[in-house]
């Protein structure tokens, strides 16, 4: 079977084409998240850099804005896009990322935490350290868990088995690498759970 690297490699040229983000349900998105101008944040598995306009517009020339995801391809990709000087790009794993710890205002994942798989818990406690004090983990989905998981089971081998687990579950994750839930939404439209250190 594909490495999920190569997977999303082999797409990432067209990407933006085969998925289609509701920028609006986005906007609402980050209107939850309540992001400062200033503030320093990581988006994790950037993709083809979907977020990082709406991210700079709100923590604008005098924030900072470090983009990682896995696969090369999607980084040249959001690098193409995005040409903001306050905006890193890195490709990394982030559990294998140097960053230190108490570094990151707000810490999102968009449309890409199912891909963990069997890392989800590990992932959380090892962001919930790259968080400043009062820091923000945001999970979020521009879609349903229902839709989300039956969009993956119906999709290619290497991302059947991705899941979005239910909200019960990732409660407890955040809860247990310390963080305090703030909002959660699970809804027809959106899925989406913000923790704070």
């Amino acid at each position: 079977m594909e490495s999920q690297k190569d997977f999303f490699n082999r797409l990432a040229n067209t990407w933006d084409e085969i998925c289609n983000h509701d920028m609006i349900k986005v906007e609402s998105i980050l209107d939850l998240v309540e992001i400062k101008a200033g503030t320093h944040i990581l988006d994790v598995g950037t993709g083809t850099g979907v977020l990082i306009p709406s991210l700079f517009q709100r923590v604008t020339q005098s924030g900072y804005i470090k983009a990682i995801d896995v696969a090369e391809k999607m980084i040249e990709v959001a690098q193409r896009k995005n040409k903001y000087e306050n905006v890193i790009f890195e490709c990394v794993d982030v559990l294998e990322s140097k960053d230190d710890e108490d570094i990151y205002d707000h810490i999102i994942c968009y449309s890409m935490f199912p891909h963990f798989k069997h890392r989800k818990s590990e992932v959380i406690t090892s962001l919930a350290q790259k968080l400043k004090a009062g820091g923000k983990l945001t999970i979020c989905h521009s879609q349903s868990r229902e839709s989300i998981n039956n969009l993956h089971k119906g999709a290619d081998e290497t991302v059947k088995e991705d899941n979005l687990p239910p909200m019960a579950i990732l409660r407890q994750y955040f809860l247990d690498a310390g963080l305090e839930v703030l909002k959660e939404v699970d809804n027809m439209d959106m899925f989406v759970i913000i923790g704070c250190k």
